[in-house]
């Protein structure tokens, strides 16, 4: 043990002294029982892929210091954690309420450091991936730029109010806070002695902070917007680049101006420095990519014009190569010595954004805005793997009135009817259409209403799988539909600003609730079938009496679309939420206003009473379900497994089981009998060619292929399925008949 270094190794089931498996040496080392197994599942996106802003580029991947981990951070707020070697997804760290565009390891503190929309920087520990630090409530507008010095341990992060700060890595310290610049600020670089940090911002305005101090050293003014800095790795030259084509070469101790070369004829957003300082590398907008030596400012090469707008050039560790990438998607790896063109890199369909090279410089990363980041090989320039979300949602639950089957639909146009007391796939229904919206079952039938994107409603039988019927809208989409309390009527919430009356037995056409001033989103019945809710987008909630079709009342509050509305199980409240955030309880008789919950961040899609009558739930775009008292508004809990927003919740019968869906492909089950200590008991996952359901503490069970999508993970190490289950006995495959 003594002096050996123990990095993304597995200790699993070993007998030792406790003492031992605290040494230092296995700091690195994943050790179990001990640290939790939790179930890994595919991300269902990668990548940032928001569009061009000027001067500002994600730089959402970077290899940890010894190659083995990219980290690649994404829209959905996920950062994940991946192989390098063998191209496979390990660990989605979760935290983050927003795109992850900035991503950093630093070495000092073995840390990984990402900024995010949400305007927090996450501190990670880079073996386990527990989250050691956020920094938070000091940020305005924006976290951007944020650039590590991993020799040091620093941290410097700008924001759009101006601020400039420094902190260290290892206690997240601040250590220097610097006002007063310009926003928006585009670039910063720390000088390789570590005693300065240069801002340039969007008046063109360089500044030179002294670190120990925290003085200003030097302030000088450039004629055009500065876009990025860097400095010489002998640290004696500042390189800048920006608006209009400008390039300058400053002396590094006070900013004097020492070379100003002229060529491009766009806006420079591309600029690195040759390890060795002799060149430097520059590309703009309009896809010219340049080559200056660094000192004199003289044009050493043109490379050639690119198709797209150049976003990224590096140099590798040795310089001997130079790798560029464009908005067309476009990557191409240059010999620096005779300017040629070693390796085209041409699969990415979307523009790139930074180009990343391994530490061993045998590997580049490449992301872009297709969804999508490649590793490829240096050697041969093949493409060696591709990461990808799956890109699967569940838009809409269902339970049947007995609670033994959960019907679940989304956007692969497959009805999956799941047994909540095992977890197990009963059936599939193939629908005609590929995005659905909404499930429904019937009252004492066995069937469920499904609408469809071409303004069908298909009545499927969910014992015999049979397409029974389809009801033909006459509207380009349906929003929604509900049945009746006794099962005979069909409402469907349409795409004409109408609500349509349906014979559910015959198909027959009798009544339209009319006027809406916008779509209907949501409808929902009564308990005693006299009145139905609509929520639409006029930000209004309306209540129909059924037997006439005309309106009882118009209840206003929202500011913005309602998604979702419903009773409760006696007929005297009604819930309704939508896209401002804001869920609120009426009074469903006279129409009064009883509460307003605003906790949430972000729009809310859905929200059901239990049948009970004694909870509320509501779900949204910040990813957490509420348990609300629906007479007091108390919260009575938060669940939080989600990792992209949450389409729908729906509760069983009994009251003791909510299901939950989402963006992220799941279907979550959480035990809510105690909802003071609610807690994920099942994730369902319905694949292609299979179905797996796992459960926290390790157990599982899947049938057919499950094509990756599910795998074990303790800390940032990867199990198959089944690799851990001879060693620790959580960890275990249930048959599919048996309970969770």
């Amino acid at each position: 043990m003594a002096g050996s270094s123990w990095h993304r190794t597995a200790l699993i089931d070993v007998s030792a002294d406790p003492a031992l498996l605290r040494a230092p040496e296995l700091r690195g080392a994943v050790v179990a029982p001990g640290r939790p197994v939790a179930p890994g599942l595919a991300p269902p996106a990668v990548g940032v892929g928001y569009g061009f802003e000027v001067g500002r580029l994600p730089v959402p991947v970077a290899y940890s210091p010894d190659g083995a981990v990219l980290a690649v951070g994404s829209d959905d707020g996920g950062v994940l954690l991946c192989d390098t070697a063998t191209g496979l997804p390990v660990r989605t760290l979760q935290g983050h309420r927003s795109r992850v565009y900035a991503v950093r390891y630093d070495a000092a503190s073995h840390q990984l450091v990402t900024g995010s929309a949400d305007l927090t920087v996450r501190l990670w520990d880079a073996d386990h991936g527990d989250v050691r630090h956020v920094i938070e409530d000091v940020f305005t507008g924006w976290v951007w730029p944020m650039l590590t010095d991993g020799r040091r341990g620093r941290l410097v992060v700008g924001d759009a109010a101006g601020v400039v700060r420094l902190y260290d890595t290892r206690g997240a310290r601040l250590r220097h806070e610097w006002p007063g610049h310009s926003a928006p600020i585009w670039g910063t670089s720390f000088s390789p002695d570590g005693r300065r940090v240069v801002v340039a911002d969007s008046a063109g305005t360089v500044r030179g902070w002294d670190i120990p101090t925290g003085k200003l050293a030097f302030e000088v003014q450039e004629p055009e917007v500065v876009y990025r800095v860097v400095h010489s790795p002998d640290g004696r030259l500042l390189a800048a680049v920006g608006q209009h084509g400008r390039v300058w070469i400053r002396r590094a101790t006070d900013g004097e101006l020492l070379r100003a070369p002229r060529g491009h004829e766009a806006d420079v957003y591309a600029l690195d420095i040759h390890p060795d300082g002799t060149l430097m590398a520059t590309g703009d907008t309009h896809g010219a990519l340049r080559l200056w030596e660094t000192e004199t400012g003289r044009p050493v090469r043109v490379l050639g014009r690119q198709r797209g707008a150049i976003y990224s050039v590096r140099f590798n560790g040795d310089g001997s190569l130079l790798a560029t990438a464009a908005s067309d998607g476009a990557i191409q790896l240059w010999d620096t010595d005779d300017g040629q063109v070693r390796h085209e890199l041409t699969r990415h369909r979307g523009s790139v954004w930074p180009v990343v090279w391994r530490p061993d410089q045998n590997q580049v990363a490449t992301s872009s805005n297709d969804g999508t980041t490649r590793l490829w090989d240096v050697r041969s320039g093949q493409l060696q793997h591709t990461l990808r979300g799956h890109g699967r949602k569940v838009t809409a639950l269902s339970f049947r009135d007995d609670g033994e089957v959960l019907a679940a639909c989304g956007n692969d146009g497959v009805i999956r009817l799941w047994e909540p007391r095992t977890g197990r796939l009963v059936r599939q229904l193939a629908s005609p259409a590929d995005r659905l919206l909404s499930v429904v079952f019937c009252p004492d039938e066995p069937l469920v209403a499904t609408p469809s994107g071409d303004g069908g409603v298909h009545l499927w039988n969910t014992d015999t799988g049979a397409d029974e019927r389809e009801l033909n809208v006459d509207t380009d989409h349906v929003w929604a539909v509900a049945f009746s309390p006794d099962g005979d009527a069909l409402a469907t919430a349409n795409d004409d600003d109408t609500v349509r009356l349906w014979y559910r037995r015959t198909g027959r056409h009798f009544a339209t609730l009319t006027p809406h001033r916008g779509r209907v989103r949501t409808v929902a019945f009564s308990p005693d079938g006299e009145t139905i809710a609509t929520g639409c987008d006029d930000q209004a909630v309306r209540l129909w009496d059924a037997a006439t079709a005309t309106c009882r009342l118009t209840l206003e509050h929202h500011t913005d679309r309602v998604y979702s509305v419903g009773f409760n199980s006696e007929g005297t409240l009604l819930a309704s939420a939508g896209n401002d955030g804001t869920a609120v309880v009426w009074d469903a008789v006279t129409g009064e206003r009883r509460l307003v919950l605003t906790e949430h961040d972000g729009r809310l899609w859905s929200c059901a009473f239990s049948p009970d009558g004694n909870l509320l739930a509501t779900a949204g775009d910040d990813l957490v379900i509420r348990l609300w008292d629906p007479v007091t508004g108390r919260l009575h809990g938060t669940l939080a497994a989600h990792t992209r927003r949450v389409w729908s919740v729906h509760f069983s019968p009994d009251s003791s089981l909510l299901a939950s869906a989402g963006d992220d492909g799941t279907v979550r089950l959480w035990d809510v009998a105690d909802p003071e200590h609610a807690q994920l008991r099942t994730t369902l996952i319905g694949l292609p060619d299979g179905w797996a359901a796992v459960s926290p503490d390790g157990r599982y069970k899947l049938d057919g292929d499950p094509g990756g999508q599910f795998w074990h993970v303790i800390g940032t190490c990867r199990f198959e399925v089944g690799e851990l289950d001879p060693y620790l006995t959580q960890v275990r495959r249930l048959s599919v008949d048996a309970p969770f």
